[in-house]
């Protein structure tokens, strides 16, 4: 599965509330605040984070560490807590190190130690074996898939199913594999009594592009005629768009976290709700000026 961080136990939470009351406050009097109430329905959805080990590192002209950074305090402003955050790969800046993973370990931690579940996938400019070796407990595969990193999330009105499209680090198109195309396949079916959004890495392949996901019309036909599958989320083109395929499906183009290729576009996160019939998203982009920025879209479900 993709890497999951669980949320820290609420002992351990308490201690360090009360620890870092005490950097704060010394000499007050103490007491360790609740958490916010844990929201079924809110995700925050991250792509892109591009992180380096030097957590100074610039690349564009961009500190990625500390626009992560100030990603995390906003979803940690939120006055709930979302169910999970999912990070939509390319955690490593280009070539996947170790200290690149350790970094990005570090810097989202606020959230588990908040009480949020972590899920990352991974992208062209990650390493698949430095990344199971950097956090061990990464390596849980789906079924047979012994070499890719494959999962369904369950949650309250949507199953979210993750896909590997790293085919060889810092190059550029991606793969799933007629493995994992397959798992795919068949974990859908089996949980068809429920809203499906599935997320990848890699964009679509389209209007000659090829530089995305090379088998996007063998997985537009397992997600088209399924019709629990509601929308379909990738990120690797560090755009943030919304359109709709002919069959109803939603395709979400998550903006990236570190920074946008074309300066119009924004960089930052998204906060995804769920209800029975739609999905509403809004934009934070870390510019606060964007056009985009707070912008809400409601994804009506095909029926």
């Amino acid at each position: 599965m993709p890497l999951h961080l669980p949320a820290l136990p609420r002992r351990r939470f308490l201690h360090q509330a009360i620890a870092g009351a005490t950097a704060c406050f010394a000499g007050g009097p103490l007491r360790a605040a609740a958490r916010p109430r844990v929201d079924p329905d809110f995700w925050a959805l991250l792509s892109d984070t591009h992180i380096a080990a030097d957590p100074a590192q610039l690349a564009r002209g961009i500190n990625m560490a500390d626009r992560l950074g100030r990603v995390v305090t906003e979803i940690l402003a939120e006055g709930s807590r979302p169910a999970g955050a999912l990070v939509d790969g390319d955690l490593s800046l280009n070539t996947g190190e170790s200290g690149d993973y350790a970094t990005l370990a570090r810097l989202l931690s606020p959230l588990r130690e908040a009480g949020v579940p972590l899920w990352l996938a991974l992208g062209n400019h990650d390493h698949r074996e430095r990344f199971w070796a950097g956090v061990p407990e990464s390596r849980r595969t789906a079924g047979d898939l012994a070499d890719r990193q494959a999962a369904m999330i369950p949650g309250g009105r949507a199953n979210w199913f993750v896909l590997d499209s790293l085919d060889r680090t810092n190059v550029t198109p991606g793969v799933l594999g007629p493995a994992q195309l397959r798992w795919l396949e068949g974990a859908l079916d089996a949980h068809a009594g429920k809203s499906a959004l599935v997320m990848v890495h890699h964009n679509p392949n389209s209007s000659g592009n090829k530089n995305g996901l090379t088998e996007t019309e063998a997985l537009m036909a397992i997600l088209r005629p399924r019709r629990h599958v509601k929308a379909h989320f990738f990120g690797h083109s560090h755009r943030w768009s919304i359109e709709r395929d002919a069959s109803g499906i939603h395709l979400v183009n998550l903006p990236a976290t570190a920074y946008p290729f074309d300066q119009k576009q924004p960089a930052g996160w998204v906060a995804a709700r769920l209800a029975d019939t739609h999905l509403d998203l809004e934009l934070r982009a870390l510019d606060s000026t964007h056009t985009e920025h707070g912008k809400k879209h409601r994804l009506t479900w095909r029926t």
